[in-house]
């Protein structure tokens, strides 16, 4: 089944550039609220939060795990996960503990999205007093995160003795309700000069305990290329590539006809004067989609037919559900009925 997620925006991104919410101008909690109670009625599968502590400048953003917690009291049905948890920010014995929790609390519906603190992230970390050392040791720490959160979700108390990380026997208790645990999400980022290294150490990691993987906004071709250099690693593993489940964060702009697209981009436009990232549609439309239903349809059949079974979507409309709701009516049901 194709698992279509909404990204809950929880930071304004207006005058932001490449903010993911070019039309949330404040931090509403009343908005949120409202968001996830009608995306609960409609067909999407998933909802997602980003993991930050801050943003690039003064802008509000909620703490990302008290966020879901929120969230899963209020949608009784949708899955919940973090966009990319900065394994910098937690300890992974306390990770293992609070996703736990959480995995009860939601009755299994956790998705356990972890992320090594990749090469963005390095001012929040060090401004909130975390250490951020090399791409190399921070792709290390994340490997006996994983090592060490799986131990206290599956087995008895028990020690672990690691380069960075150490525990004695902590007891967790309750085991998360998943069996035999939620299932590992790792992300790599769209490909650039900064962050190509990280990359390809990453996928070391996605290959050695990914359940899932993910990638940043990424085009169709792009996509194909990063999927042939996975493959690689993956065959330098002994493992079988179609055992890994394959997801996609997109930001999308859906309108009725091309006048109601045309129409948002103006809003967005008027929205963003410093016409940076959203003032460059061209440029935006290489790594994202948009257009009428059938125009998406086509497009993210693309990325279903390389082996994609969930998308995290950023509307860009946010926070209307005007998008998301042409989305659920047109959208959602003719993928449904051609790959489920």
């Amino acid at each position: 089944m194709i698992d279509f997620g909404f990204c809950l925006p929880i930071f304004p991104g207006g005058n932001d550039r490449m903010a993911r919410t070019p039309m949330v101008n404040s931090l509403n909690p009343n908005t949120l609220d409202s968001l996830v109670r009608e995306i609960d009625l409609m067909d999407f599968n998933s909802i997602w939060v980003a993991d930050h502590l801050n943003m690039s400048n003064d802008t509000p953003i909620l703490e990302g795990l008290t966020t879901l917690s929120w969230a899963s009291n209020i949608s009784k049905r949708l899955r919940l996960g973090h966009i990319h948890f900065n394994n910098l920010l937690r300890n992974p014995s306390l990770t293992a503990k609070m996703y736990s929790t959480l995995d009860i609390i939601t009755n299994g519906r956790i998705n356990f999205f972890i992320d090594g603190g990749h090469p963005g992230t390095k001012n929040e970390v060090t401004s909130y007093g975390y250490d951020f050392l090399s791409d190399s040791e921070r792709i290390e720490q994340l490997e006996e995160a994983i090592k060490i959160i799986k131990l206290m979700w599956t087995q008895k108390p028990i020690s672990f003795q690691g380069t960075h990380y150490n525990i004695h026997e902590p007891l967790l208790y309750p085991k998360p309700l998943q069996k035999p645990h939620p299932q590992i999400w790792i992300g790599s980022l769209t490909e650039s000069n900064q962050v190509r290294e990280w990359n390809k150490k990453i996928f070391q990691i996605i290959a050695k305990y990914g359940d899932w993987w993910n990638v940043t906004p990424v085009g169709i071709q792009e996509y194909k290329e990063t999927q042939k250099k996975l493959k690689k690693v993956f065959n330098d593993h002994n493992r079988d590539f179609n055992t890994l489940n394959k997801s996609v964060e997109l930001e999308i702009l859906i309108g009725k006809d091309e006048e109601d697209i045309e129409r948002i981009k103006k809003e967005i436009n008027l929205n963003n004067p410093k016409n940076n990232y959203f003032g460059d549609w061209e440029n935006w439309n290489k790594s994202n989609v948009s257009g009428n239903p059938s125009i998406i349809i086509s497009k993210l059949k693309e990325y279903i037919e390389l082996g994609v079974t969930n998308f995290m979507f950023w509307f860009l409309d946010s926070p209307s559900l005007d998008g998301a709701r042409i989305f659920n009516q047109q959208v959602i049901p003719e993928l449904r009925r051609m790959y489920d």
